[in-house]
């Protein structure tokens, strides 16, 4: 019981420090991932690229070859 404690706890921080350099809402994302664990991760990722192609608007089109 206290490793699945400690590992919630250390993912909350854990995504709650990437929330910050990303610019996304910290406590929001901190308290996602000291409920939800690792399985937050996934849905962080994509609302951290969806954030950054808002951002970029029309500018931000690349071509991946």
């Amino acid at each position: 019981m206290f490793a699945i404690t400690l590992v919630l706890v250390y993912s909350g921080y854990s995504i709650g420090n990437a929330a910050f350099k990303s610019g996304l809402p910290v406590k929001r994302w901190a308290i996602a991932g000291t409920l939800f664990g690792p399985a937050a991760y996934p849905l962080f990722n994509s609302h951290k690229q969806l954030a950054y192609r808002k951002a970029m608007g029309k500018q931000g089109i690349t071509i991946i070859l």
